[in-house]
């Protein structure tokens, strides 16, 4: 019996279970096989055997996964938050983003510049301070996965946009978080030179920046793939940690270079 013959007889093993074959399909394999009908099904016996001492395969996605780039799910946190962030109120959940008419009314802010805490944002974010307190937690979070992944936290956080008076996409159907210093815009991430030269081969001990517009879901050498995985591993943690309510990303329209965090009322991941 060849092995195509084999892939097509009806009394294969399929994953794990013996489907029930014809005689006549019993005995036209037997003759293909020259060994008798008693060798043909000793083999079949010991094949299905073996398929049933397997552990499950892979599913698809799990190689991504492993290696920490896989996007994450669209519309719903990728893990159930720890701390609240969905149903814990903001002080700004109250606040209507409709737009009467169409018209664009900013409402008056107590804004603050937030340069940095433990990272240096640049330039700094224009916020409230309940988003504030968010940008802290992400600081953490960002500092966390970058020691563990580089052996030192970025130098500079590149910020491409914070408090803006204006609509959603430009649409004039809803209030941006944005137009209530609630919200963040981040290209990327710049490293600086080690200061003393690491014994592991696979260091990166130079100077380098990550963009989310290069490296996020990227393929290449080891380098570029620890980028990805840095940025993956970054939203993944966020998620978990439910420092944010929406991420988006380069899966979201206009967002093809840079993640966008804040804290509307309705969660809403798409990455």
């Amino acid at each position: 019996m060849t092995i195509g013959e084999w892939s097509r007889w009806p009394g294969r093993c399929s994953r794990g279970l013996v489907t029930e074959a014809s005689e006549a399909d019993v005995a036209g394999a037997a003759v293909r096989w020259r060994g008798g009908a008693l060798a043909l099904a000793a083999c079949l016996l010991c094949a299905c055997a073996r398929e049933q001492d397997l552990p499950p395969g892979p599913r698809m996605g799990d190689e991504q996964a492993r290696k920490g780039i896989a996007p994450v799910p669209v519309d719903r946190p990728a893990a159930p938050l720890e701390r609240g962030a969905l149903g814990a109120p903001y002080p700004l959940d109250a606040v209507a983003r409709a737009m009467a008419q169409g018209q664009l009314d900013c409402p008056e802010l107590e804004l603050l510049d937030f340069p940095g805490a433990a990272l240096v944002f640049s330039p700094a974010a224009r916020v409230i301070a309940p988003f504030r307190e968010r940008l802290l937690q992400f600081e953490s979070v960002v500092a966390s996965v970058a020691q563990r992944l580089y052996g030192r936290s970025p130098a500079r956080v590149i910020v491409s946009g914070s408090y803006a008076c204006r609509s959603v996409s430009g649409k004039n159907r809803r209030m941006s978080e944005h137009a209530l210093g609630n919200a963040i815009d981040v290209a990327g991430f710049e490293f600086t030179r080690m200061a003393a030269w690491p014994d592991s081969p696979t260091a990166l001990p130079g100077a380098f920046a990550v963009r989310v517009d290069r490296h996020w879901q990227a393929r290449g050498d080891p380098a570029i793939e620890r980028h990805a995985r840095f940025l993956s591993q970054l939203t993944r943690e966020l998620l978990d940690r439910g420092v944010f309510r929406t991420l988006l990303g380069p899966a979201h329209p206009e967002h093809a270079d840079h993640f966008h965090f804040d804290m509307a009322p309705e969660p809403y991941v798409d990455l």
